[in-house]
């Protein structure tokens, strides 16, 4: 039967990962793909006791803890939808989303227990309420108050038997409601296709990053420093095919990969040869190899990359041989070469694979966000290894360095504040961070100077910088850098793969490249809609499928595209049109200055004038003439700040973006 595609992905591994592999480190737990996998049952079982059924919304206001994690799993597991709740809400927003999204059920911490107790008398649609008090796996102390359900109490309830409820691609994974700055926030819903379209597009990119088949003679390995932290990431994803050459027979062998898709999006062949010792990989086919393993793709390709789990334990041994050949007879795999390659490479089934490649994953921001969110789900489906959550409810800079020195962290997803805090942080210099393979970005522009500082600081490290949005789940564009002289500052990347893109002027019509306009998508990954509200989905879907994105940018003839502004925070003075992040870049440049935000502020002779507000390293001092003295001569005398505000911080998101709007709210009045 077909299941939630998030839950299948728990359930292979709990199911044939060595039952000692951990899935979550928390502090000092570690928790089991198995233990996981019992308790995400016992409580979709428990749920589903109480009422729960596909389809319904089911809402959860918790902090990055394993609870998150379980409490998303086991409602997906029944076909529900899970409905993340930003912790940073105040009552009324809550009490908005809450019923907005028809939610029959709500968990939440104990420290959010005062509000619920201000909003429960209006939320007539839920049908019940659940509290987690102590830590994790604990039962309660006490009894919860009256007309609530302890946490532990109600998993512990339930069956460990495997829910059967038939879950769809096109059924809905998750209602994520997007930040509300502008408005009332609004339920987008993202179905599971969107979630697996995106992931398989971002796949699709990594693996058109390796060099050229045509470089198949080259003597060596890699040929720059961008190019060899590729190949180490991705040869990773290819997990037992790399154990296939260090059997000396395949020594000068060529073995080429072929994943085909549905159509929608592709994944070029991958070429794989040893050089230097080192199993090389190139995007495209050579006419001529020794070895190929040809698979195609159903709707989730993370079918492909779960063969790879099943040989670590004998029973995963076993399960595996009829799959390979239900497979091999439908047609969908396929392995062409000599005999005696074609059985060196059905042996690698047998062989106990190593640990080594596992990923430890620290995905720090908030997981209500889906730029958190969809990195968990993109290692839950795809990778081998453990999710690390941070303890600390407020980022710590050394508490991520000192995990990543503890558990070897290999994968860090971080928005660009948490970078910027991290790679400034006092004694960086002398931590060990060659662990970490990957540095995952996004949810804000990245600027140019913090890229060369991260990759200076983490020196094994492969940048990619995703672009996007809530509504197309959520990375449009990647930009993947390994050498920190060959960052390019305001580059978002090339469109992933099955993503279309025009970049139009205020009358729909293309514009040329370079020059600016708003960016407009096309993909599967594109959500079905707003939640109960047409109106808004057609302001922003096109009759015939382009999604409006708000945002303002170009296109460089190499294809990159370059953002320039969201659509309604240009600035107009005196004709001229100035984009806030461009005069932000320089200033950010500025020794003394920590932050930045460009407001344009009404002038009766400009009709705008620019008002730089910034806030100061610590220590530091300077007065606004420093501020504007040091923009002349970097820019068009139009673009730099007429007027400079000091203060203290900046009013954030909780995904680290500067909120602009309360910013010109406090800041931006002419009298200022």
């Amino acid at each position: 039967m077909n299941r939630s595609p998030f839950y299948q992905s728990l359930r292979i591994r709990a199911k044939y990962f060595p039952p000692e592999t951990a899935a979550v480190i928390f502090g000092d737990l570690r928790i089991t793909w198995k233990e996981q996998f019992e308790r995400v049952n016992r409580l979709a079982n428990a749920l589903a006791g109480l009422g729960l059924k596909k389809g319904d919304k089911c809402a959860f206001l918790f902090h990055n803890c394993p609870e998150f994690l379980e409490i998303n799993l086991a409602i997906q597991a029944l076909g529900a939808v899970p409905v993340p709740v930003n912790y940073r809400y105040v009552k009324s927003e809550v009490e908005y989303l809450l019923d907005n999204s028809d939610s029959v059920g709500f968990f939440f911490e104990e420290e959010f227990l005062p509000l619920v107790k201000e909003i429960r008398g209006s939320l007539s649609k839920i049908n019940f309420y659940v509290i987690k008090t102590g830590r994790y796996g604990q039962k309660p102390i006490v009894a919860p108050p009256p007309g609530l359900l302890h946490y532990e109490d109600l998993l512990r309830s339930g069956s460990p038997s495997e829910p059967r409820v038939e879950v769809g691609m096109d059924d809905l994974a998750v209602l994520m409601y997007t930040g509300g700055t502008t408005g009332r926030s609004k339920g987008v819903m993202l179905t599971y296709r969107n979630f697996i379209s995106n992931q398989f597009q971002i796949t699709s990119l990594l693996t058109n990053l390796l060099p050229p088949v045509s470089t198949i003679n080259d003597p060596i390995y890699a040929r720059n420093e961008s190019e060899r932290k590729i190949q180490g990431a991705i040869s990773a994803m290819l997990g037992q095919l790399a154990l296939l050459f260090e059997n000396p027979a395949m020594k000068d062998k060529v073995m080429v990969v072929q994943l085909i898709g549905d159509g929608s999006s592709e994944i070029s062949p991958i070429t794989a040869i040893m050089k230097e010792g080192k199993v090389k990989l190139m995007t495209g086919a050579p006419e001529k190899y020794d070895l190929r393993v040809e698979f195609k793709l159903g709707e989730n390709p993370s079918e492909f990359l779960e063969l790879s789990i099943y040989p670590y334990t004998l029973a995963g041994k076993l399960a595996l041989i009829p799959k390979i050949l239900k497979l091999q007879l439908s047609g969908r795999f396929k392995i062409q070469g000599k005999l005696g390659l074609r059985m060196k490479m059905a042996a690698l089934n047998f062989r106990n694979p190593p640990t080594t490649d596992f990923v430890r994953a620290l995905p720090a921001s908030p997981f209500f966000h889906l730029a958190s969110y969809a990195i968990w789900l993109l290692f839950l489906c795809n990778q081998k290894g453990a999710a690390i959550i941070l303890q600390n409810q407020s980022f710590d800079p050394a508490e991520v360095l000192d995990l990543v020195e503890k558990e070897k962290v290999t994968w860090i997803f971080m928005v660009p504040t948490m970078w910027k805090k991290l790679v400034d942080a006092p004694g960086i210099e002398k931590r060990n961070l060659s662990s970490v393979k990957i540095a995952l970005t996004g949810a804000a522009v990245f600027s140019d100077v913090y890229k060369k500082k991260l990759l200076s600081a983490f020196r094994e490290t492969l940048l990619v910088d995703a672009f996007g949005q809530t509504e197309m789940a959520p990375v449009t564009t990647a930009k993947v850098d390994g050498d920190a002289d060959a960052v390019k500052d305001r580059s978002v990347g090339k469109l992933l793969n099955g993503v279309e893109a025009k970049i139009v002027n205020d009358q729909g019509e293309p514009v040329k490249d370079g020059e600016v306009g708003e960016l407009l998508y096309k993909s599967p990954s594109l959500m079905k809609g707003y939640y109960k509200d047409q109106e808004k989905t057609d302001q922003v879907i096109t009759k015939d499928g382009w999604f409006r994105s708000g945002d303002l940018a170009k296109r460089a003839a190499d294809g990159e595209i370059y953002v320039v502004e969201r659509k309604g925070e240009c600035i107009n003075s005196g004709g001229e049109k100035i984009f806030p992040l461009e005069v932000e870049d320089f200033i950010h440049a500025h020794p003394k200055v920590a932050d930045v935000c460009v407001i344009g502020v009404a002038d009766e002779q400009w009709g705008q004038i620019i008002r730089a507000v910034v806030v100061l390293k610590p220590g530091e001092k300077a007065a606004p003439e420093e501020i504007i003295d040091f923009c002349k001569d970097k820019m068009a005398s139009y673009k730099k700040p007429r007027q400079v505000v000091f203060v203290d911080a900046l009013p954030l998101s909780p995904v680290g973006k500067v909120l602009r709007a309360k910013i010109k709210e406090q800041w931006g009045q002419p009298n200022k």
